[in-house]
């Protein structure tokens, strides 16, 4: 029998066909005529440059030039770029190669970016002299579709890209904490907090690369079988690239600080074309939404508000933004809340211009549609907000269901049977509950010994999981356990304006004290357990009752060191101790903390203290430290008694000539107590 035939011809599908055509305008009419036609016209509003806003000329620039691609590097040799074609792109195209060419395809079709062979790229000496090549890679997603992304770290052009773009544009590391804070500080009064998002269809994409530059940032993809070499050419701004966050920002911060003006001002605009979208409901079997407005005002299970709270006077009409999802915060009746709406979407428009006559049909309007009808927009008590569950009726905060089972998942592949993990796992775990930890009260504290195991690498790139690690990791299991029994409170970590609580301590080779000094005429002591209802409050040093009020007056407390903990205190004579002061001052910070707890009720209440030693205070702020000593397991400690008893402490530095009470109490061992407080 006869062999079967290979077969040579060419894999080809509809990419192929534009693939074409765009090489014949290349040839025909140049790359800049190419990147004109495909492009079109400008995403950016007609009159951008006369918004109320010092960014107007900025993103006025951005619509006519584009970003600006600057290298601070050589260009590449051919003899690199023909090696960096043969290298091809990334594996992960490789293994969604068939979802990677329909994506570029969209993208072509709606004028992001264009595909041309590399036989023709070596043509125009013009694009080869700047030309860099990065390699394309596909991103799997939870519940959506993958991602594309260019891998611009792959040959350092990251790096070397000189920073152009604004950086105060990069203000989304702070949203959840800001909008948290905003909704904390609303005046109940008003009803509670109804939460919208309006998301950006197509983000990145809408502002331009300068043409001059766009060869810079070509990207390597896979062909199809007998398909020759290809390289792709964002003509807007890239995934991936290090400056696209910040000039995309640009364009979505804007539009937040002028809809926030405008809200300030009471502005009253027109309906909007997306009214009827924007009050689409929820699906009804989404289980992270719940009350709408109109369900909002007859509910009964609004929270007791404790007096001393800083509430603002006026409603609350905000806005905020993480990069290209806006979430809006309101409070009043339906008109006011769909007044508040229109100016985010009319404001919108004026930065991003809406639909026109002449657009591509494959353009789409700023605001997303599809998420506008799955009830995103929708006013509501209850949303998932930058991956977390909103509640403002329970001013709760909680991870969805997903991100808990995921919690979980982590926490099971790490048994304290298992001794080692590969480094790419291990950062990818510290990653994933790093995420997590930011409105966890109770983890911040876990990962000293956490970032410590990266430190001390084995050969062959595995991390030995300690036993110390192993402890921290069981407190995430308990931490997950009770996510699951109550999902936190905004009091717990947003702070308050003024604290219920104000104080001071400190600590030396003798021992350790502080002060309490009650801020608040509202502040109570601390209810007796059930177990201890009908016991009797002893004082241990003067067996006398105490007294049975609730009102709370100044506390002075102090202790002594144990001897073995002087005797291991490094000091001149004893240079090779294993106990820093600092280490005893971070202590009498969790103490104090403790004596809080302990003799008030600081339950969702934010607690100042001082303290005259700046190693306390910067491990406190930050809740880690990169070492293996003391203060990485107090403040674990310090992390889990904060959760426990569910206050929010703040500390500050106070010079040492000003900290004398808690001087005092720590040094003045030799007077009793009865002394000590008439002193």
């Amino acid at each position: 029998s006869c062999p079967t035939p290979m077969l040579t011809t060419p894999q080809r599908d509809e990419l192929s066909k534009y693939i074409a055509a765009d090489s014949t305008v290349l040839e025909s009419s140049g790359f800049e005529e190419l990147v004109n036609n495909r492009r079109g016209k400008s995403d950016f509003g007609r009159d951008v440059k006369n918004i109320k806003h010092k960014a107007g000329r900025y993103l006025h620039h951005l619509k006519k030039r584009g970003a600006n691609v600057v290298l601070q590097t050589p260009p590449w040799s051919l003899e690199r770029l023909e090696e960096t074609i043969k290298r091809g792109p990334h594996k992960s195209s490789e293994e969604h190669a068939e979802f990677l060419r329909e994506e570029l395809l969209d993208f072509v079709q709606k004028g992001f970016w264009t595909i041309l062979p590399w036989r023709l790229v070596k043509k125009y000496k013009r694009m080869l002299r700047i030309l860099r090549i990065s390699p394309m890679g596909v991103v799997p997603q939870r519940a959506r579709r993958p991602r594309l992304i260019v891998d611009y770290s792959c040959f350092d052009l990251n790096r070397e890209t000189l920073k152009l773009a604004p950086k105060e544009a990069m203000q989304f590391g702070k949203a959840l904490e800001r909008i948290l804070a905003q909704i904390v500080a609303a005046n109940p009064a008003h009803g509670p907090v109804q939460l919208i998002k309006v998301d950006i269809a197509d983000g990145f994409y809408r502002v331009w690369l300068n043409l001059a530059d766009i060869p810079k940032l070509a990207v390597s993809i896979p062909s199809l079988r007998g398909e020759e070499p290809l390289l792709a050419f964002p003509l807007v701004l890239p995934m991936g690239w290090t400056e696209s966050p910040p000039y995309f920002c640009a364009a979505t911060e804007t539009v937040t600080d002028v809809a926030n003006q405008r809200a300030l001002n009471n502005w009253r605009p027109p309906p909007h074309r997306l009214d009827e979208a924007s009050d689409s409901k929820p699906n009804a079997g989404e289980p992270s939404l719940g009350a709408t407005s109109s369900q909002a005002a007859s509910s009964t299970d609004l929270p007791d508000t404790i007096p001393n709270r800083a509430f603002k006077k006026r409603l609350l009409s905000r806005f905020d933004v993480f990069v290209d999802d806006f979430i809006g915060m309101g409070q009043g009746n339906r008109q006011q809340l769909t007044n508040l709406r229109r100016i985010l979407l009319h404001t919108l428009d004026e930065v991003f211009r809406p639909l026109e006559a002449g657009d591509s049909p494959n353009r789409k309007e700023p605001a997303s549609v599809k998420k506008l009808l799955q009830g995103d927009a929708c006013w509501a008590t209850r949303k998932v907000v930058l991956g977390w569950i909103i509640d403002t009726l329970k001013m709760t905060i909680e991870l969805p269901p997903h991100r808990v089972e995921r919690l979980n998942e982590i926490l099971a592949s790490m048994p304290r049977s298992q001794k080692r993990v590969s480094v790419k796992k291990w950062q990818q775990v510290l990653g994933e509950l790093r995420s997590m930890s930011i409105a966890i009260p109770g983890s911040r504290g876990l990962f000293s010994l956490l970032h410590e195991a990266l430190r001390h690498q084995e050969p062959g790139a595995r991390i030995r999981l300690s036993r110390g690690v192993h402890d921290c990791l069981d407190d995430f299991r308990w931490i997950s356990n009770d996510l699951a029994a109550r999902p936190t409170r905004l009091y717990e970590i947003v702070p308050q304006t003024h604290p219920e609580l104000l104080g001071a301590q400190d600590a030396c080779g003798h021992g350790m004290g502080g002060v309490w000094f009650p801020a608040s005429p509202h502040l109570q002591s601390r209810p007796p357990s059930p177990s201890a209802a009908n016991e009797t409050r002893v004082d241990p040093d003067s067996r006398s009752p105490l007294a049975s009020s609730n009102d709370v007056g100044p506390i002075l407390w102090r202790a002594r060191f144990e001897p073995d903990i002087v005797k291991d205190l490094v000091s001149f004579d004893n240079p090779s101790g294993q106990v820093t002061n600092s280490d005893l001052e971070l202590a009498a910070t969790i103490v104090q903390h403790d004596i809080a707890a302990h003799q008030c009720d600081v339950r969702e209440r934010t607690i100042s203290s001082g303290s005259d030693n700046t190693p306390a205070v910067a491990w406190q702020r930050k809740g880690s430290t990169t070492t293996l000593s003391a203060p990485a397991y107090l403040l674990r400690l310090q992390t889990l008694h904060q959760r426990f008893h569910r206050y929010f402490s703040s500390i500050s530095y106070i010079p040492g000539v000003v900290n004398i009470m808690a001087d005092d109490a720590s040094r003045l061992f030799d007077m009793s107590d009865h002394q000590l407080l008439t002193h």
